[in-house]
């Protein structure tokens, strides 16, 4: 994961080579997409770095993955496909989310970049835009894909027996989250001290980057003076975005709070939907005691859904802080395939323990569990499924079954379009890829262009 990570930000290493040596360059045009040495070996690297090895056939490979990417964004333009700001707002808190998981908390991914949360979702935006214009292009190409159960079952007899692959022990769950919330005299406290703070900037008796800097709680802006740079709209939480714009350059806010706290900030500059400014934050604190009223909530719930005066997915909905499974009457989807079944290989090492010694229906007693930002919570987890290692048969994986045989003929689909589009789709490939064994003719030389 980490080797992903560092991938994704060498692209911004390139722009900081010395002025006159050649730092990258065009390996193919689709239409009016661009293909840069970096993004291929960048690709190359990271499918290396999982296996994949280091021979023509990589290489040629990782290629054409990205000029189907590269069509699909094309066409995408052609044919006016938009995502909305709030899906790419959406899929940006999820990736940093997750990373932020893997690194330990947000303050360790600031550390890692070297730059706020606000600027690492500036800096991957565009990217993150163009993916989810590629999907939808995907989905826009296979909307008519359509499979009956004989068309699902006609695909499994076609598999050898041989073939037919071993699924894992595989469960489905539920969770609830109580996260501990401050006293409402601690977030008062938080309160009046930053209203202090405020008021001793705007009358001048405290300089605002001094203040940022000995006291803001916001790691990755604190050691700049609280300064986030030029961030467009929509990165931020709304209400920060909200009172950002309600501001002159150089006007002070007043206290405010978000999901992370109080705060108070000072409009740099505004350009146009972007806008650049400083801010101090101070989170009220949890002590021992709101920690152990969230366990003491859950000690009630466990011993009610257990005498089965309390449906456990109904108390999700209401009182679980986990916001993606709360909807779900707390069942947890698993990201990768978007589906509730979690392959017991793939769960973390406590989730894991605590599923393995229940049996289907049973919930567990409080867990204590440390989130991603490093603070402690509580959680309780209900089994509802487990399967255990088997060949996949319709009966018992029918949904898996399906999903590959949609995916194949989905394939078919896309195959299809993209040998229509290369028809009709300027393409240009550096001289040495002329030759790569492609599945679809991209390198073909065109007498008409």
């Amino acid at each position: 994961m980490l080797f992903v990570m560092v991938t994704l930000l060498s692209a911004s290493c390139i722009a900081a080579q010395p002025a006159g040596m050649l730092i990258d360059r065009v390996v193919a045009v689709v239409g009016r997409e661009a293909i840069y040495h970096s993004d291929l070996v960048q690709r190359i690297e990271q499918a290396r770095s999982q296996g994949a090895p280091a021979d023509l056939g990589t290489s040629c490979g990782e290629l054409e993955d990205l000029l189907y990417e590269k069509l699909l964004l094309e066409q995408a333009r052609i044919d006016s496909v938009v995502v909305e700001e709030a899906q790419v707002n959406g899929e940006l808190d999820r990736r940093i989310r997750y990373f932020a998981s893997q690194l330990g908390g947000e303050k360790k991914l600031e550390e890692f970049y070297g730059k706020s949360v606000a600027e690492i979702k500036a800096d991957f935006r565009k990217q993150v835009e163009e993916q989810l214009l590629v999907q939808s292009m995907q989905q826009k190409i296979t909307a008519d894909v359509r499979l009956t159960p004989k068309d699902v079952e006609r695909f499994y007899r076609s598999i050898p027996e041989d073939s037919i692959p071993l699924i894992n022990a595989e469960v489905e769950y539920a969770m609830i989250l109580k996260l501990p919330k401050p006293s409402e005299d601690e977030d008062r406290r938080v309160r009046r001290r930053m209203e202090e703070y405020r008021d001793a900037i705007v009358k001048g008796t405290k300089d605002f980057c001094t203040v940022a800097i000995l006291y803001s709680e916001d790691p990755g802006s604190a050691k700049d003076c609280g300064q986030l740079g030029l961030v467009p709209q929509g990165v931020m939480v709304p209400e920060f975005d909200a009172v950002a714009l309600s501001l002159k350059e150089g006007e002070v806010s007043q206290v405010f709070k978000t999901q992370y706290g109080w705060h108070f900030m000072q409009l740099i500059e505004r350009r146009g939907e972007q806008y650049n400014a400083r801010h101090v934050l101070m989170r009220p604190q949890v002590n021992a005691t709101d920690l152990q009223l969230a366990r003491l909530v859950l000690d009630s719930l466990v011993r009610g859904i257990r005498a089965g005066t309390i449906e456990m997915g109904a108390a999700a909905q209401e009182l679980s802080d986990d916001e993606e499974s709360k909807g779900l009457d707390g069942v947890m989807i698993e990201p990768s395939s978007n589906s509730a079944r979690w392959d017991m290989s793939a769960l973390d090492q406590q989730t894991f323990f605590v599923l393995d010694k229940l049996k289907p229906g049973e919930v567990s007693d409080p867990q204590l569990v440390i989130m991603p930002d490093g603070t402690k919570a509580y959680r309780i987890l209900r089994l509802i499924l487990r399967s255990e290692p088997h060949r996949a048969n319709l009966k018992d994986d029918y949904r898996l079954i399906s999903q590959a045989a949609e995916g194949k003929a989905r394939a078919a689909a896309v195959d299809a379009w993209v040998g229509e589009r290369l028809a009709g789709t300027y393409i240009r490939l550096s001289p040495e890829h002329n030759n790569c064994p492609f599945e679809h003719d991209w390198a073909k030389l065109r007498t008409d262009r």
